[in-house]
């Protein structure tokens, strides 16, 4: 029984260890989607003023790329926590009689 509580406590850790990553990826999407409604509303003005050379498209480009990185990040740790859910299922069950 002890031998199942430490998967179980192992399990537990990372899992929280998950969804703290899956937190701060977060954080990093909010920041991210935050520069690029900057980089629109900048967009609008360069438009408004006619100032074209006002547009860093090489800055929405990267902005873009890690928007997607980032994404990709989330779903990747939120596919991880799923299966340690699944495996924290596996190892509890029997031990809830």
């Amino acid at each position: 029984m002890s031998g199942q509580s430490r998967k179980i406590q192992a399990i537990l850790t990372e899992r929280l260890r998950t969804t703290q990553e899956i937190a701060a990826a977060n954080v990093e999407h909010l920041r991210l989607s935050q520069i690029a409604g900057g980089l629109m509303i900048l967009d609008m003005k360069a438009e408004r003023d006619a100032d074209e050379d006002a547009r860093d498209d090489a800055e929405r480009v990267r902005n873009f790329c890690a928007l997607e990185d980032c994404m990709e990040r989330i779903q990747d740790l939120e596919g991880e926590l799923s299966k340690l859910d699944e495996e924290l299922e596996a190892a509890t069950k029997g031990t809830e009689e």
